[in-house]
């Protein structure tokens, strides 16, 4: 008797692609609050649970990461590059920092013999806007 893989078939969504492309094409990392907002007049049918559930897609699928809970609330990034995010704490802005070092993170991490699966690092600071 051998195992056989019950694999669930996905149907394509145009509302999933929607989504998808809006978080995208954003660089602001959006709550699943800011994307329901910003696409209900496009979707009117659009329910916040459907954002989350969606969200929840793609990241089993490894294409958003959630970044940061800012006051509370998660937000994400299609950017699944290794990147290092700034948490502003005075506007709430989550910033992408690109040229962090982060092989030199996992260098040291892995001189001990572990095994580093994924790296997220989230700085906590204020944003270059705030600074001014």
């Amino acid at each position: 008797m051998t195992a056989t893989s019950k694999t669930k078939t996905v149907r394509h969504s145009e509302t999933r692609d929607i989504i998808y492309n809006y978080l995208y094409e954003r660089k602001a990392h959006p709550s699943a609050e800011m994307i329901y907002n910003d696409l209900k007049p496009i979707l009117p049918n659009l329910s916040l649970k459907t954002v989350y559930t969606n969200l929840r897609f793609f990241e089993e699928r490894g294409q958003v990461i959630r970044v940061a809970n800012v006051n509370g609330i998660e937000r994400y990034d299609a950017n699944c590059e290794e990147h290092v995010h700034l948490v502003c704490g005075e506007c709430g802005a989550v910033v992408d920092i690109m040229d962090a070092d982060i092989k030199k993170a996992k260098k040291a991490c892995q001189a001990g013999q572990a095994k580093i699966k994924s790296i997220q690092i989230v700085l906590h600071g204020t944003c270059e806007n705030c600074s001014v």
